[in-house]
């Protein structure tokens, strides 16, 4: 009885759940389950290598970077008065030079019309040397008179008294100091004469002065003051934005770039405009920032060649782009400026 219970037990052990027998061959295809699954997640990217293609990974691309103004201008009048012209108006695209207002000027077109009439008397008189030539002509009559009388008076002796021939020698001599008199006089109406030139050039610079100018390329961003309107020295016409170059304004890593390697460098600037379409822009690096800021990284600045289409500006202040340094490339300068 014994050991028929033993017997039965062993068979119980060698026989499955499920009645059928069980092998030592059972356990080794769970290990090789095991290693597929193993080998399944080598086959996956790690997070490390997936980074590595992100920009981010790239010392010389900066994502994030956003695009400021370089020049936003206030015009404002230079002299007093009353506006009696504004020529643009919000959204105007003017040049360098072109006119924005006209302050009144009419006073100060009658001054310069009077400046002008002086300076051309004033010319007049410069070029007027016939006091000059006459003093000569008389000079050389009074000099002629005198050796006449002399001779005479040398053949006959006394035939011209002493205190005679004095007085012909003194108006000769006279005769003389009138020439440098009048040649005198001609210089000074000759420094008259550009004085009054000078006059005539402060009353232009007064006219121009009430002309307001633009200082720049760019448009017009708002209108302070309008037509019929009084304006003091100093007050606000109208505001101007540059638009044909930009400033592109990012984060710097300087563990993974120095700033000595990127200053003068060459950028591109990616950005997406409407409808999801990129756009590649070409600038410089203007500025590295020395202070470094939180996180290793410290402020970097280029600017870069804005382009009009149809009329708009494709890049935009406020807007996030991609900056990527040609840190390999030679380093611009203002000439060689793409």
């Amino acid at each position: 009885m014994t050991v028929s219970v033993w017997l039965l037990t062993a068979a119980l052990a060698l026989t499955g759940p499920d009645g059928t027998q069980a092998t030592a061959n059972a356990a080794p295809p769970a290990k090789s389950r095991t290693r597929a699954t193993r080998g399944s997640d080598v086959d996956k990217p790690s997070a490390a290598v997936a980074r590595s293609g992100d920009s981010s990974a790239d010392p010389a691309t900066i994502d994030d970077c956003i695009v400021t103004l370089i020049d936003v201008v206030d015009v404002a009048a230079q002299e007093a008065g009353l506006l009696t012209e504004l020529d643009v108006h919000e959204g105007s695209e003017i040049k360098e030079g072109a006119a924005i207002a006209q302050i009144n000027d009419s006073k100060v077109q009658m001054a310069k019309k009077v400046a002008e009439a002086e300076h051309q008397v004033a010319l007049a008189e410069a070029e007027n040397d016939i006091a000059v030539r006459y003093s000569q002509k008389a000079s050389e009559v009074a000099k002629q008179d005198y050796r006449v009388h002399l001779e005479a008076n040398q053949k006959v002796p006394g035939s011209t008294p002493a205190t005679e021939l004095e007085k012909l020698k003194l108006q000769w001599q006279k005769a003389e100091l009138e020439i440098e008199k009048a040649q005198l006089e001609q210089k000074i109406a000759a420094l008259t004469a550009e004085s009054k030139e000078a006059s005539v050039e402060a009353a232009d610079d007064d006219i121009h002065r009430r002309k307001v100018l633009a200082p720049l390329d760019g448009i017009v961003a708002e209108v302070f003051k309008h037509a019929g309107e009084w304006v003091n020295p100093g007050d606000r016409v109208v505001q101007m934005l540059r638009m044909n170059r930009l400033r592109v304004e990012g984060s710097l890593n300087i563990k993974k770039l120095s700033p000595a390697e990127v200053v003068g460098r060459p950028v591109k600037v990616i950005a997406m405009t409407t409808g999801g379409k990129q756009e590649v822009f070409e600038g410089k690096v203007e500025f590295v920032d020395v202070r470094v800021l939180e996180g290793d990284v410290c402020r970097i600045k280029a600017e870069v060649t804005n382009r009009e289409v149809d009329g708009a500006w494709t890049l935009l202040p406020g807007t996030t782009v991609k900056m990527i340094i040609e840190s390999g490339a030679p380093r611009l300068t203002d000439r060689s400026r793409r």
